[in-house]
């Protein structure tokens, strides 16, 4: 308990303290057979012992026996407890039998980390492995094709445009016979109804590929597996982490800046022989955040995205061997990159969503090491709400992924794939909604049909070319002098690049100059010294335009489905000094001319009643709760991710809710298609929440634009039972009151 001791010492300088110990112990995993016992190759058997496997846990004795039956499986353990051994032992076994494999990843960084655990396990076997992805040299790749390897490596992205484009990619994808997709907590909302055509791809609408899949944290089901590999599947189950304990610290932050919290707390760990890993979800704080660690003696690099690989891989290594005993992070080393032994996880934010939470801890306290995981809370409502309930910080539950396999949008991209492999393909082979996505892209003149046969066409070619399973916005290069320093994607790159802005690249500074959204470039200067201040720009998000594709009743009210454009103007910054003791301190900077972009997305419009007792407030109070709610209930009806949806709420009682990337993803389309469902979950949330007047459990949002202000549960719930009811009718005239 001496840290903990430390810690609370520490925080006394800021007024600060620790609000709640959660303590984690845990088992050693069930053993299961010796390696010597086990019914593999002798050869692998040697070298799972040169390594220091002399045992399995049961856990992964069961799935060996599974995947070598050719048994489709799903693997569900804790970071760090052998879940990545667990199918890489088995497929080892099956490369030793002649059987080949392909192994995806969801992220390059992530593929290229894991090759280095496998070369270590087959240094003396007779097995080849290789990667393709987008990062492989030409040479590397020829070399590849021309011997293809036993187990390829690579991830969705290569996969969705490498069949159709490349038959050298294609002819190794098709001759493997086991897949394997690791992380898959990664594929949640479009990216996994995106990964679900894959495998409808990869199978071409048959059974007849083994699919072995593993994740540290998700809650999983049968059902789910079903949904997302279109076939049945077995849920074998590990345990949440390794023997040992883990300390869960709730720290109350009471007003201080939570990044200069975590830099202190993150150097005075650092000072005590700690290994620490800091983690933000902006790039921007986590440079805050290590140039505030500087002030209190300690060297923290940074690890995000936006910096060159090279550097990424360095740190990576630098931080296992021991050479730099802190790292400030993004979510870039939330997934299972090997970075050694850590001690200390500090969340200088509470994360997203309790999987992320759960992903993240994972990092401490490995191989029988206490770990030590510190999250800092502030004054926020999803904050306050857990210092007030501690424990139902620690007791939320892991929810299976949302995804939906009837997005249409998604469909079109992979139908258009798929025809490009194929060159023509007879309709009639072919799911009813693979056919409908062909002929909406015959329509659009993407391909072409006549009598019931598809047929690829250059504009096919294009538009797979052009596609993409992230959905990418524009990408503004960024350029000091004639050095191009980084780039950021369209439209979250306002938050970070505007003028005056103080912009950190591996904690040197820059001022923004210049940005301009005709050429996508902004430019910026060095500046030698050490600025004491940070800034955060001020932004209002509005819908300036809209252009409606179809519209329909609900339970009454009028809503309208189409393509939205939706304004982000950045109108002025906060200075925020490095070093205050309040995280609110700033000064506002107004600019004459607000910095603007407005992109198309698609998204609906919901006009809700003005209740005859609600006042503007009240009224103000029940829209945006619904329509957090609204976006809530999409998880559930329309299996949008986290951060699929956006929303705008107006005092008219408009409710616009839209895509949050660029061009659509079609989740909108599926909650305007299902809206009535999405009411009925929405008024369960509202009505059987035990809060008094919103939660993180209801009402309350971690991306919220002005900080989860004006929202209330109960005229949420009001309001919503009145329209399920259809008393709450509004005027036919959808723009009764302006949205404006």
């Amino acid at each position: 308990m001496e840290v903990l001791d430390k810690l609370t010492e520490g925080l006394k300088l800021f007024s600060a303290d620790v609000a709640h110990v959660h303590t984690e112990t845990a088992l050693e995993p069930e053993l299961g057979s010796k390696v010597d016992d086990l019914q593999i190759d002798e050869r692998l058997k040697n070298s799972l012992k040169n390594i220091g496997i002399t045992r399995l846990y049961k856990f992964q004795e069961k799935a060996l026996e599974e995947i070598e039956s050719r048994k489709n499986v799903l693997i569900i353990s804790g970071t760090g407890t052998g879940k990545t051994e667990a199918f890489l032992i088995p497929i080892l076994d099956l490369a030793l039998k002649g059987e080949k494999s392909v192994i995806v990843y969801p992220t390059k960084a992530l593929a290229r980390d894991q090759l280095s655990r496998i070369l270590r396990l087959i240094k003396n076997l007779p097995i080849n492995v290789g990667i393709i992805d987008g990062d492989t040299p030409k040479i590397e790749r020829d070399r590849l094709y021309a011997s293809p390897p036993d187990i390829l490596i690579t991830n969705p992205d290569m996969i969705h445009v490498g069949l159709p484009l490349s038959p050298n990619f294609r002819r190794i994808i098709r001759s493997a016979e086991h897949f394997v997709f690791d992380e898959i907590h990664v594929y949640e909302g479009v990216l996994g109804s995106h990964l679900r055509m894959i495998i409808d791809r990869l199978k071409e609408f048959t059974n007849d590929i083994h699919i072995i899949a593993s994740s540290a944290t998700i809650g999983a089901s049968p059902y789910m597996f079903q949904e997302l590999f279109d076939g049945p599947g077995e849920i074998i189950e590990g345990t949440k982490r390794r023997r040992g304990m883990a300390f869960h610290i709730l720290v109350n932050s009471k007003g201080m800046s939570r990044w200069t919290l975590a830099a202190y707390l993150a150097a005075l760990l650092i000072k005590n022989g700690l290994r620490t890993l800091v983690f933000t979800d902006s790039q921007q704080m986590a440079e805050v955040t290590a140039k505030i660690a500087d002030r209190f003696g300690v060297n923290m690099q940074v690890h995000r995205a936006g910096i060159l690989p090279s550097e990424r891989i360095k740190i990576e290594e630098d931080l296992k061997n021991g050479k730099i005993m802190g790292v400030v992070a993004t979510p870039t080393l939330e997934l299972g990159i090997d970075i050694g032994d850590l001690d200390v996880v500090i969340m200088a934010e509470d994360p997203p969503s309790y999987s992320k939470y759960i992903q993240r801890a994972g990092r401490a306290g490995r191989r029988n090491r206490i770990g030590y995981i510190i999250t800092i809370l502030g004054d926020d409502p999803i904050d306050s709400y857990f210092l007030r309930k501690p424990e139902e910080f620690f007791n939320r539950k892991l929810t299976p992924l949302p995804f939906d396999t009837t997005n249409l949008e998604v469909i079109k991209v992979h139908a258009a794939a798929y025809l490009l492999e194929k060159g023509m393909i007879k309709l009639d082979s072919l799911p009813p909604l693979w056919v409908k996505a062909l002929k909406e892209l015959d329509k659009e003149g993407k391909v072409k049909i006549v009598n019931d046969v598809a047929y690829a066409t250059k504009q096919t070619k294009i538009f797979v070319i052009n596609s993409s399973l992230r959905s990418t916005g524009p990408i503004i290069k960024i350029y000091n002098g004639e050095k191009k320093i980084g780039e950021r994607e369209l439209p979250v790159a306002l938050y970070d690049i505007y003028p005056n802005a103080v912009y950190l690249v591996s904690k040197k500074n820059y001022i923004v100059k210049d940005v301009d959204l005709n050429t996508l470039v902004a430019r910026v200067e060095r500046v030698d010294k050490d600025l004491p201040y940070y800034t955060k720009p001020l932004y209002d998000v509005d819908m300036v335009n809209f252009t409606e594709i179809e519209s329909r009743k609900v339970y009454g009210l009028p809503v309208k489905y189409g393509e939205i454009e939706v304004r982000i103007s950045v109108h002025g910054y906060i200075i925020h000094d490095f070093y205050s003791k309040k995280e609110n301190r700033g000064k506002e900077i107004e600019y004459d001319i607000p910095l603007t972009y407005t992109y198309k997305t698609k998204g609906l419009i919901i006009k809700h009643p003005i209740l005859d007792d609600f006042s503007l407030i009240d009224g103000m109070e029940a829209y945006h709760a619904t329509e957090h709610v609204l976006i809530s209930a999409g998880r559930v009806v329309a299996g949008a991710s986290l951060t699929d949806l956006s929303g705008i709420s107006y005092p008219s009682g408009h409710v616009v809710i839209y895509d949050s990337v660029v061009g659509g993803s079609g989740v909108a389309k599926l909650l305007y298609d299902r809206l009535e469902d999405a009411y009925e979950v929405a008024l369960d949330i509202v009505g059987k929440c035990d809060c008094e007047d919103g939660c993180p459990k209801c009402v309350y949002s971690p991306y919220c634009g002005n900080n989860n202000k004006m929202l209330s549960r109960k005229k949420s719930f009001r309001l919503i039972s009145e329209v399920i009811k259809g008393k709450a009718t509004s005027c036919d005239n959808m723009w009764g009151d302006s949205v404006s």
